[in-house]
């Protein structure tokens, strides 16, 4: 995509294909076309760009649409600034480790910090409850039911047909 934005709009990108974004996030020659997420290169709040994940996303997903709605008005924009709320990651079942800056946590505390974050970002109540039941149905059997499709009783009724036609 990134080429495709070079091609099309003459939006520069960096070594790693990442598109060079103003500090509105908008491309330098159309500011009428915004690149956000992994796709852009936004080096203006330090000297390296942002991460490629997903709360820097979001964060630029809601800032554009605020962005654009204000360009519509008339108004002027300010730049967009990433508020770092801190690292999560998994690192095992029932580990993880939380980076809030203030407080840094590892193992099964920071693993229910995990799970929680995760869920309250996720759209809608029906997707909350899903997901928590499936997280919590693969927690308890350990992901088993997820590994009983193994495909042999599609193979062997395939081999008794190939036999009957012989």
């Amino acid at each position: 995509m990134g080429q495709v934005l070079r091609d099309r709009a003459g939006a520069e990108l960096d070594r790693a294909g990442r598109v060079m974004v103003k500090p509105d996030l908008s491309l330098k020659k159309y500011s009428d076309i915004y690149v956000i997420g992994d796709l852009s290169h936004y080096a203006h709040q330090s000297d390296r760009p942002l991460p490629g994940i997903a709360p820097v996303a979001m964060q630029q997903g809601s800032y554009v649409a605020k962005a654009i709605q204000e360009k519509l008005k008339g108004n002027r924009v300010s730049a967009f600034r990433y508020i770092n709320a801190g690292k999560l990651a998994v690192i095992g079942q029932n580990s993880a480790v939380v980076d809030l800056g203030y407080l840094r946590l590892s193992g099964f505390l920071a693993w229910l910090i995990w799970v929680f974050a995760h869920i309250y970002y996720l759209i809608e109540f029906d997707n909350k409850l899903g997901v928590m039941v499936q997280w919590g149905w693969n927690y308890f059997t350990r992901g088993r039911g997820a590994r009983l499709i193994t495909g042999e009783g599609l193979l062997r009724s395939l081999s008794l047909e190939v036999e009957n036609k012989h």
